[in-house]
Parts: structure tokens; sequence; C-alpha cells
């Protein structure tokens, strides 16, 4: 094989990883800066918190506490998320969990089709209106969800049985700080890394 014929090939491999890197690559929706109140309803339980959004950092502030934290900070590029217990001057680090992860892409996960209902204003904002169907778990589900013509950013989505769903109100898309999600200084960790727990003298 010639030392050109290698060569070409050498540079197509680089072409193929480079473009499966790009087609990894979050929706250009997940790098929006964003803040905004977000309402989650699931049947009679309703949780509602202040959000400020940058890439993939985010920060939840709860006007009830979950779980005793009033502020959640979570950082995806270190996989990790920080509850915060403001009264006890105290934080917990933990794996990130479904419940503080946002789905701020156009399109649902696990969505197989959508057909589009229409135009409406929501909250400020021109929307589209589509109705989705996802496959979760080998079931189908079906939900409404509005999407801003502009920043195709989900406004709303809601289950088709109204037992569920999603609203940001007061949202504004602009720069937020780096600050907001760094962990705040002169708290303590509540749960120590295991080099720093007591030993037992037994």
């Amino acid at each position: 094989m010639g030392l050109r014929v290698v060569s070409r090939l050498i540079g197509a491999f680089l072409v193929w990883l480079l473009s499966m890197a790009v087609g990894s690559l979050p929706e250009a929706a997940t790098a929006l800066d964003f803040s905004g109140d977000r309402i989650v309803k699931r049947g009679k339980s309703v949780v509602t918190a202040h959000v400020n959004a940058k890439d993939d950092r985010w920060r939840f502030e709860f006007l009830i506490p979950q779980r005793g934290a009033s502020v959640v900070i979570v950082r995806v590029d270190r996989g990790m998320a920080w509850l915060i217990l403001s009264k006890q001057r105290l934080y917990l680090e933990e794996p990130i969990t479904n419940e503080y992860r946002l789905e701020v892409s156009e399109n649902m996960p696990g969505e197989i089709s959508r057909e589009l209902v229409g135009d409406e204003m929501l909250n400020g904002y021109p929307t589209e209106l589509f109705d989705v169907t996802v496959a979760d778990e080998g079931e189908t589900r079906q939900y409404y969800r509005w999407v801003t013509k502009v920043q195709r950013f989900p406004m709303k989505t809601m289950s088709k049985q109204g037992e569920w769903s999603e609203e940001y109100r007061r949202l504004v898309f602009t720069e937020q700080s780096r600050f907001l999600f760094e962990l705040p200084q002169r708290l303590d960790p509540a749960n120590p890394p295991a080099n720093m727990q007591p030993t037992s003298n037994n």
C-alpha cells in the first residue's frame, strides 16, 4: 500500500472521529444561559425553584427546602451535586440524580414522534405547541410540549393525562455568572471524605 493511500486512510479516519465527537455534543439549547422559576407538578405535589443555568452547570433555589437543602448546585463537569443546608451551614456532596437534572433540549429523551399542534403565546414568548410521543421502558407516553420559537427551549411540558408537568415562568435568557455555580465559602461538609472519618479503636 502506497504512502499516499495510507495518508488518505488516516485522514478519513480522523474526519470520522471528529464527526462522531461533534455528533455526540449536546444540542445547542443545552448551552443557553438563562434564569427563571421552574414549577414541577406531580399529582398533588408542587415543587417551585428559581433556576440559574450556564452550559452544564445549574443552580436551584427552593421556596421550600428539599431534603433539607435550600440550594442545590449541579456540576455535570464534575459529575456531582452540592446540596446546601443553609441554616446548618453544611453541604452534602452526592452524584447527580434525575431529580436535579435539567432537560432543556427541544426534543424529549426517548422521543419517537411529534406533531405540530399550533402556535401559542406562553409566559411572554411565542411558542410552538407539539404533541409528542415518547418511548419509556417499553411503554409509550404522550405529552404536550411548548417550545420557544427563537431559542427552541421547552417552556412547558405536560403529560396528556395531566398528572405531571414542568413549566418555566419569568424566564430570561441572559449570561449567568460562574460564581453562582461555585460552592459558597465557610460551609462545612456534612459527609466528610472516608479518609477524614474518625477511626475506631476497637
